[in-house]
């Protein structure tokens, strides 16, 4: 969200809208991310990231290609991932070479863009949402031998060149991350084979459209905005959060802030509030939980059976069709400790279901 706002809202006419200042071009971007999550899990993520885009980029490929390793509890996984997404006008095709099928869906990005008005200044629009929610522009700097502008934004620092950000950088919480362009190229001349997706079929489907994700994240992903009216709510949202820690007197742009437990929970309120209060999002919430709940039975019948990390994956393959868990390593031990993950998930949803706040439901959920 942070990079939509910096970088792709830069300025309209009345004849045609445009991302960025430059026609046309190509980088190639080394991405990484390390770090531990609340001192519990080790991540690493290395990898390159490709970027084509044409018509002020309101025609992009992206192309992504990372190995991502994660430890948690003595466990090690490994997840390879190859992604590409194009878009173009109003629509972004996402590709799953896994499944070699590519799934259609409306691009709230360009609905955004479209809300804040064709005769007004983008860019000018960008930067003063980036102002309002504690961004600041602190000069300029080098990247490829462009001269780009620095923002800071929310502990994320980004080098921004003609509205593309050729670098990116962050250290939030533990976790550093740093995508940095290795070759740009532009104002160049490209034809449909830059463009072109492989021969997969194609479907539609909607923003927040069911996952089979288990838990909260899931609830939140199917809230997702999926016309403008929600992008409104969803930026109101933010920029009410945003507020309440500018309110709190906390500096988002010093290097490595870390927010009080009073300020993330007056963050957290001043969201509810703008999404339409806490009781409606606990119950959609509660909602989403039980009907994943649905799920356990076959889970566990699955997991118990699966004798190879292989087997194993099936299973996962099988609890979230879109994002599922990937094992590199499958023994009795970590197939007891998942059975006891599922176990504790399953015998919390009593409490889950008497849940009167978010607070309790938080902690009706199994603790590590």
């Amino acid at each position: 969200m942070i990079t939509l706002i910096g970088s792709s809202m830069l300025f309209a006419s009345a004849e045609k809208m445009k991302r960025y200042e430059i026609k046309s071009g190509k980088i190639v971007y080394d991405i990484s991310t390390s770090g531990n999550v609340m001192g519990m899990v080790k991540i690493e993520m290395k990898g390159t990231k490709k970027v084509i885009f044409d018509d002020n980029g309101l025609k992009e490929l992206v192309e992504e290609q990372k190995v991502t390793k994660e430890v948690a509890m003595g466990q090690a996984k490994e997840d390879k991932s190859h992604t590409l997404q194009y878009m173009q006008d109003d629509f972004i095709y996402s590709v799953d070479f896994k499944k070699k099928k590519i799934t259609r869906i409306k691009n709230p990005a360009m609905d955004m863009m479209k809300m804040f008005g064709n005769e007004k200044s983008m860019k000018k629009t960008g930067e003063d949402m980036m102002k309002s929610m504690g961004g600041k522009k602190t000069g300029t700097d080098k990247v490829l031998g462009y001269t780009c502008e620095v923002w800071n934004l929310m502990g994320v620092k980004q080098c921004i060149y003609k509205g593309i950000p050729l670098r990116i950088e962050s250290n939030i919480m533990g976790m550093k991350s740093m995508e940095i362009a290795t070759k740009a190229d532009f104002d160049i001349s490209l034809n449909k084979d830059d463009f072109k997706l492989p021969d997969f079929p194609i479907s539609d489907t909607q923003i927040g459209s069911p996952s089979g994700e288990m838990g909260m994240d899931r609830s939140m992903n199917k809230q997702a905005p999926n016309s403008p009216e929600d992008m409104e709510k969803a930026m109101k949202a933010m920029g009410a959060m945003m507020g309440a820690l500018k309110d709190s007197g906390m500096d988002m742009n010093k290097p490595n802030f870390n927010m009080t437990e009073e300020q993330g929970e007056a963050m957290q309120k001043a969201m509810m509030n703008a999404m339409g209060g806490e009781k409606m999002i606990l119950e959609q919430t509660k909602k989403e939980i039980l009907q994943d709940a649905k799920m356990i039975p076959q889970a566990k019948k699955c997991f118990k059976k699966a004798n190879s990390a292989k087997e194993a994956n099936v299973c996962e393959q099988q609890v979230d069709s879109n994002d599922p868990e990937h094992h590199v390593q499958w023994n009795d031990a970590i197939k007891t400790s998942l059975l006891k993950e599922i176990n504790a998930f399953e015998d919390a949803i009593p409490c889950m279901e008497n849940a009167k706040t978010l607070k309790a439901l938080e902690m009706c959920m199994p603790q590590e």
